[in-house]
């Protein structure tokens, strides 16, 4: 009898039928307009993220987008608990979908992205956090995937080109609004330039596991 086996599997989920999502989107889409005015010299995303660049001007975030990542940590907000709540909430589904559901976990920090027409985020990962989750309140399907590499590519990519290839390189996730969509931090991954004049909005958390070993004399105690 022949078996196949999904070896060293690096799980993403995504959650679509999150209760109430719907009312969750909308409210946190007018929280990060609310944002925006807020804070005019907050960071800038599509080709000006990596260099860390902030506004000096409407027509930055225009040209580029918008993050409020340099500028609030909404998990220290109270008007943003309803979302923070959630996001704890699928972090802890993804915990027990990997089988660690009793792993104490914490959202280290949060924060909004506001994109327009062919903005994006360049490959990145997520340093010192272990899971990462982004909630979209907004986005215009078809259009702006979301784009995971598989973290052993350099390898496949030596030894498999692609005409002989059964492994796979990218993995892509299609936004919509309500969906929710958790994964390892360490895992690289970009999106796709936003093709809408439609506003995309998401909310990004990372989270960290809390784990000490305790000694021999500890466990005594």
């Amino acid at each position: 009898m022949s078996k196949i086996f999904q070896a060293f599997s690096h799980p993403i989920i995504t959650v679509d039928d999150y209760p109430g999502a719907d009312v969750l989107a909308d409210r946190f889409y007018e929280k990060s307009m609310q944002l925006m005015k807020d804070f005019p010299n907050a960071g800038l995303i599509s080709d000006a993220w990596h260099s860390g660049r902030r506004a000096s001007s409407p027509e930055d975030i225009k040209q580029h987008g918008f993050t409020s990542y340099y500028s609030e940590n909404l998990t220290r907000l109270e008007e943003f608990d309803f979302i923070n709540k959630a996001a704890v909430a699928v972090f802890e589904q993804y915990l027990r979908v990997v089988g660690k559901a009793d792993a104490p976990i914490r959202v280290g920090n949060a924060w909004s992205s506001v994109y327009g027409r062919g903005h994006y985020i360049p490959e990145h990962t997520h340093p010192l956090s272990h899971l990462s989750l982004v909630f979209y309140a907004a986005a215009t399907e078809g259009t702006g995937q979301l784009v995971f590499e598989n973290p052993a590519i350099a390898n496949f990519q030596h030894f498999y080109p692609p005409e002989i290839s059964w492994l796979r390189y990218h993995f892509s996730v299609q936004p919509k609004k309500g969906l929710f969509v958790v994964f390892p931090s360490y895992l690289v991954h970009n999106t796709e330039p936003h093709q809408s004049d439609a506003l995309r909005v998401i909310y990004s958390a990372n989270a960290q596991l809390e784990f000490s070993k305790l000694t021999d004399a500890e466990r005594g105690q």
